[in-house]
């Protein structure tokens, strides 16, 4: 009896010893300036038994956060080992002076619960002004309406909503603001008096200014024709939870943008919607016709719906949508967007042959790195015949310009360094194709260099069909034996990237094998952890 009772106690006694435990190195994450807003740490089980990381509590208008090996919360971690977590500040521009301590709490199973991890940001701005106005339909003030506050045109700062006179009052960051108008059973409006947000005309606010910007929105009077879909992080598979989507027309027969006339709007050629927070969207459209369906959010590059699902960041690999009902089941898959520094490049649009001031307008502007053929940073063309592109990191950059009908334009090379991270002056020439005909493009079956290679773990890897083929993308190893098959299936013409994870794999060089109808291809590429 004694036998089984001591047994039983040196059970007890080790089952209290074998304890998970938190370690997190370093302690700290530090912000030093604008072109170091990306940092990390490793969360080390120091314990005897698993590591539950269960959730983190954090400011989530602040930071993005993501786990290596695309882990997704909760996940665990064995004893002795780590995974390392990045920290993105990605409201930079609503830093204050208020803000320069911070702390993440870490919540898990282990002997300190929750771990805490602190935050130093060595830069702020206090620099506020005001926007305010009234939203009605004609005469009658619309209440309930949400009003959207884009900075710099891009990034989603704040929300408003009108009080029971359709009046609404917001606090923004000095800065340029893209402005929308929300309302159930209304067509999305954007100032100044345009249902695309490509031709939403910038607004200034400056500190302690007060902006003034009313809207008159316009009923949906037909719901029996709609689209609707979700929008996906292709990288990591999650919903994307705020964005805009537009429905433009346009078939790949393409036809060039028009404006609508404010005074007299109708036609509607492009209208918008917002991203829920499921990752859904709905858009109502008034005529029956072919459209293509865009979205744009934080931290992810524009992108197009195709029928393959893949993401297509140009108008070229995206499908038409012929909407003549309530057409559901459209997702789009979007690309992220790693334009975490403080350079920007800037300059003119301008067109070969003759133009009017829209040629202008209904052009997505992006930094491409001529190193890494990687795309950092996008903005939009307005009417003036002028683009800004922001939050570059250091590099070597020329810029791409896209527009519906139009081959893409590029602009020289320009490198963004200490000495010189804000330049000016870059132009951009479209040279427009007949409405009727496609652009040229590359006649032959082309298989990239994967991107980035080496790459530890993720990388992706690109092609192009000059016309619709039966296509088998497959991994191998140095043996030839077969590590994945990334795509066994048939695609229309376009470029196309996969996304291919190594996580699982050891060191060592893998073989792409690209086979489209009788073509076949091969590239090298390098694995290092």
């Amino acid at each position: 009896m004694r036998l089984i009772l001591t047994i039983i106690i040196i059970l007890y006694t080790s089952l209290l010893r074998a304890q998970p435990e938190l370690d997190i190195k370093p302690d700290q994450i530090v912000f030093e300036d604008l072109f170091n807003r990306i940092d990390f740490v490793y969360l080390i089980n120091k314990g005897n038994a698993v590591l539950s990381i269960d959730s983190i509590a954090y400011n989530q208008s602040n930071y993005i956060i993501d786990f290596e090996g695309n882990r997704q919360l909760p996940f665990t971690i064995l004893p002795t080992d780590s995974v390392k977590m990045n920290v993105t500040l990605s409201g930079f521009y609503n830093i204050t002076n208020s803000d320069t301590s911070d702390t993440m709490y870490i919540f898990n199973n282990g002997i300190q619960n929750p771990n805490p991890l602190r935050i130093k940001i060595n830069f702020f701005d206090d620099d506020f002004g005001f926007a305010a106005g009234t939203v009605r339909d004609g005469a009658t003030p619309l209440d309930s309406t949400t009003l959207y506050f884009f900075y710099n045109g891009i990034y989603l700062y704040d929300k408003a909503t009108t009080n029971s006179q359709g009046n609404y009052l917001v606090e923004l960051p000095e800065g340029d603001y893209t402005i929308a108008a929300e309302r159930q059973g209304y067509y999305v409006m954007f100032y100044d008096s345009t249902y695309d947000p490509f031709f939403a005309k910038l607004l200034e606010v400056d500190d302690d200014d007060t902006v003034i910007v009313n809207f008159n929105m316009k009923k949906i009077n037909d719901f029996t024709k709609s689209i609707s879909g979700q929008v996906y992080d292709s990288t990591q598979g999650n919903l994307v939870n705020k964005g805009i989507v537009i429905v433009r027309t346009g078939t790949h027969v393409p036809i060039p943008l028009l404006k609508e006339n404010p005074l007299f709007p109708d036609p509607v050629n492009a209208v918008a919607g917002f991203i829920k927070q499921d990752g859904s969207f709905t858009i109502y459209t008034e005529y029956e016709n072919h459209y293509y369906l865009q979205a744009h959010t934080d931290y992810f590059l524009p992108g197009y719906y195709n029928d393959e699902g893949l993401a297509s960041v140009f108008w070229q690999n995206a499908d038409s949508i012929l909407i003549d009902g309530n057409i559901t089941g459209k997702d789009i898959s979007l690309l992220r967007d790693s334009s975490f520094g403080n350079g920007s490049i800037g300059g003119t649009i301008n067109f070969a042959t003759f133009y009017d001031e829209t040629n202008f307008e209904g052009i997505t502007l992006l930094a491409r790195n001529i190193n890494t053929n990687a795309l950092y940073s996008y903005n939009f063309g307005k009417q003036e015949a002028v683009y800004n592109i922001f939050n570059i990191p250091y590099g070597t950059y020329e810029i791409v310009a896209q527009k519906i009908g139009y081959e893409n334009a590029n602009s020289q090379i320009v490198t963004i360094d200490p000495g010189n991270f804000q330049i000016t002056g870059i132009n951009v020439t479209f040279l427009p194709t007949s409405v009727n005909e496609q652009p040229e493009l590359p006649n032959n079956f082309i298989l990239y260099q994967n991107y980035p290679n080496p790459f530890n773990p993720v990388t992706n890897i690109s092609f192009y069909l000059p016309q619709e083929a039966d296509v088998k993308l497959i991994v191998i190893n140095i043996l030839g034996e077969t590590i994945a098959t990334l795509l066994n299936n048939k695609l229309s013409y376009g470029n196309y990237s996969v996304r291919f994870d190594g996580s699982n794999l050891a060191s060592g060089i893998y073989i792409i094998l690209f086979e489209a109808n009788q073509f076949l291809s091969s590239k090298k590429m390098l694995l290092l952890k």
